[in-house]
């Protein structure tokens, strides 16, 4: 479950900060892959993007685990990008959020316009 996310970029450079917690701690998380990067897309779809999978770790997939909030987990990505202006979320294949990319530079920062 996806708690926080946020995008920067600098020089060219998108760095993705993302937060969850797992559902119990039978689980884990991992990053799959990033577009532009590791993930080919022929629809260009105008937004950056990353891919995450959430479920039971190897050899616990049959196995009961107690109800209870698990750990909380964090990926950082720095994906080659110059212009998109959003960063799309998914998680085991599903867009869970789709959030702006904050333009560090000289001057300051400011937010792109969708």
């Amino acid at each position: 479950m996806l708690i926080d996310a946020d995008a920067f970029r600098t020089d060219g450079l998108i760095t993705v900060i993302l937060l969850g917690q797992l559902p119990t701690q039978c689980d884990e998380a991992a990053e799959v892959g990033s577009f532009p990067g590791t993930v080919m897309d022929f629809a260009n779809p105008c937004s950056a993007r990353i891919f995450v999978r959430e479920g039971r770790k190897p050899g616990r997939e049959n196995m009961y685990c107690a109800l209870g909030l698990g750990n909380i987990w964090s990926i950082n990505r720095v994906i080659p990008d110059k212009y998109s202006k959003s960063v799309e979320i998914f998680i085991n294949d599903h867009l869970v959020r789709k959030i702006r990319v904050v333009e560090l530079t000289v001057k300051g920062m400011y937010n792109t316009i969708l």
